[in-house]
């Protein structure tokens, strides 16, 4: 505009003397110039206006790059908050009719009481996203590094997050090992195949651990030290007692009927077996000759062992497989060479404790035949055959690797195992409190099975090693009880200090009773075997080192989700100073890559794997 005006002013300025000095005699032009001097005015006041109100070329530029930053501010929300999983990244088929998996970010749930003061700085991808808005979380991704690299291995001898994914009826899992109870039927309640999970309910979600025990006697009430008790003292208790059941009549001592209420697969069994109201007559001979405590350390058990991993010849179970690859071993049969059926060898026929992958090459008449198993003491065996289809018995050649169990993790791996699985974990398990729900088909294995098979939806998180047997990651306690939990063993596994949110527990013909019930109020859990998701934290009574003893009872209290066929998810309390029999183990989920070295299960081992040994 400034230009414009310019133009016309300047051919003002030109025209006015021009017509001044050459027309002035004629009339009309004298008429124009009268006219044209007041436009020229006009027009120089409108110049002098519009450049007092037109901004500056630096304005004009900071104006122009507030405009970009605010694009470009727009562009950054707008793509935040509709980013998403990859469709190409994810198991979800859009023509299928289930709904989109939904996308995982922050750690807004994790557990902050319990992280740890000081942790090395995690190597690991975020687990998936929990966030308690009803909006639309966003998904933040990070940065992946440097995987770290594999553990060492010992020898053979060493010793609101994302809700679950739909529930139909034909996601079945791989079948638990074989119960031994012929009592397996169950029906499963049939889900819509149309309905989503069922919400999250937090307010199940237990709280600290802690128990108080609160004394109603008053301050002035005598109490009896019991532990010191003089023998004088306990001839005196033992003669009360025999002048008060003397004198008790029979009628008073009649036993109450049994009441029994078992739940299915003897899960929360609280049973209550004949207890009389009153104790019998406590006769002289029968008094105690000494009042010392029963050792129930290890010590009163020096062989700590277990049922469980399968007892093996030469110190794992890859390993003892090897032996069977031997050019020595005589093979009776050229199970190698199977068609229509998975070759596998004779010494793994109807056992349920390892999971087996194969593939075979062939050219001409000459075959190669591959295996990869995975033990449920997390020893990997890998094993080729060639040979000919001719004569397949015939130059046959053999050969065999393994990797030996893993040996125990630090406290930084297995807390950054925690914070990447346990918590997901546990509110997978939650998420069916109160729906009447079963998890799969309702068994208790079920519910550790697919909670681990959920993180299959989620390329950028390590997968977990998965349920194999009744083996869910590394092994953080294993204990035993027996003689009424009179006699205690136990041994703690690893760097971590507590057993944490989001671990498994397996347990096998356990007992324990119900505290406050007195001596015949038990529950019975696993027929043989049980399975449950821990949901709050277990701090134990003291610290133990990785290899220490440390019982059962000084563990404290253990809550759990679990299930059993027609029982669906229910919370419950355990109270490990009341374990009286049977076997137990604590799991720790965990990365397949940080644990094994492997993220796998292949027919060929990787290539460059360490750790990997032959014989």
């Amino acid at each position: 505009m400034l230009i414009a005006l310019g133009i016309v002013q300047g051919f003002l300025n030109l025209a006015i003397p021009f017509h001044l000095s050459t027309l002035t005699g004629d009339p009309f032009n004298l008429h124009l110039s009268n006219r044209l001097f007041p436009l020229r005015h006009r027009l120089k006041a409108a110049s002098i206006e519009t450049s007092e109100s037109m901004p500056s070329f630096a304005e004009l530029k900071a104006k122009a790059a507030h405009a970009s930053q605010a694009s470009k501010e727009k562009f950054n929300d707008v793509r935040d908050r509709n980013t998403s999983v990859p469709m190409a990244k994810t198991n979800w088929d859009p023509y299928s009719g289930q709904p989109p998996p939904p996308p995982p970010p922050p750690r807004s749930l994790v557990n902050q009481r319990t992280k740890p003061i000081a942790v090395a700085a995690p190597s690991l991808l975020p687990p998936p996203s929990r966030s308690s808005s009803a909006g639309s979380p966003s998904l933040s991704r990070a940065s992946a590094g440097t995987p770290p690299p594999p553990p060492s291995r010992t020898g053979s001898g060493s010793g609101t997050p994302p809700p679950p994914p739909p529930r139909g009826r034909n996601a079945a899992p791989p079948a638990p090992p074989p119960r031994a109870s012929a009592q397996s039927s169950f029906s499963a309640s049939p889900a819509r195949a149309d309905a989503g999970p069922p919400p999250i309910v937090k307010s199940t979600r237990p709280g600290f651990n802690a128990h108080h025990v609160q004394s109603n006697s008053g301050d002035n009430e005598a109490e009896i030290d019991w532990a010191d008790l003089t023998p004088q003292d306990k001839e005196v208790f033992f003669s009360w007692l025999d002048e008060y059941f003397a004198n008790v009549s029979p009628s008073r001592l009649a036993t109450a009927s049994n009441n029994t209420a078992r739940g299915h697969d003897g899960i929360g069994a609280v049973e209550t077996h004949g207890q009389q109201i009153a104790p019998p007559p406590l006769r002289t001979m029968t008094k105690p000759k000494t009042w010392a405590r029963p050792q129930d350390d290890e010590a009163a058990s020096p062989d700590f062992n277990l049922s469980y991993p399968p007892p093996t010849q030469h110190g794992s179970a890859a390993l003892d497989l090897a032996y069977y690859f031997l050019p020595a071993t005589y093979w009776p049969s050229p199970w190698y060479n199977a068609t229509g059926t998975a070759p596998v060898p004779p010494p793994l026929e109807n056992r349920s404790d390892h999971s087996y992958t194969s593939s075979w090459r062939s050219l001409g008449t000459k075959k190669t035949t591959n295996i990869g198993i995975f033990f449920s003491d997390l020893s990997i065996f890998w094993g080729s055959i060639d040979f000919t289809t001719t004569n397949p018995e015939a130059n046959v050649t053999r050969h065999a690797q393994y990797l030996p169990p893993p040996a125990a993790q630090g406290r930084d791996v297995l807390v950054e195992a925690y914070e990447t699985y346990g918590d997901t974990i546990a509110l997978f398990a939650e998420s069916f409190l109160g729906t009447g729900q079963f998890c799969a088909r309702g068994e208790c294995w079920d519910l550790a099975n697919e909670a681990l098979k959920y993180f299959a939806a989620y390329d950028y998180i390590p997968r977990p090693i998965p349920s194999i047997g009744r083996t869910h990651g590394h092994l953080i306690y294993a204990g035993t009880a027996r003689d009424g939990g009179r006699t205690m063993s136990g041994r703690w596994r690893g760097g971590d200090d507590r057993i944490r949110r989001g671990d498994i527990a397996e347990w096998r013909s356990v007992r324990i009773g119900v505290k406050g019930r007195g001596p015949g109020n038990y529950f019975t859990l696993g027929d043989p075997d049980h399975t449950a998701v821990v949901v709050s934290d277990c701090v134990p009574a003291r610290t133990a080192a990785d290899g220490e003893s440390l019982l059962p009872r000084e563990l404290g209290v253990l809550v759990v989700v679990e299930q059993s066929v027609g029982q669906p998810p229910e919370r419950r309390e355990y109270d490990l100073d009341c374990f009286e029999q049977g076997e137990m183990w604590i799991y720790r989920p965990i990365s397949m890559q940080v644990y094994l070295g492997v993220e796998d299960i292949t027919a060929v081992p990787p290539d460059g794997l360490a750790g990997l040994q032959s014989l």
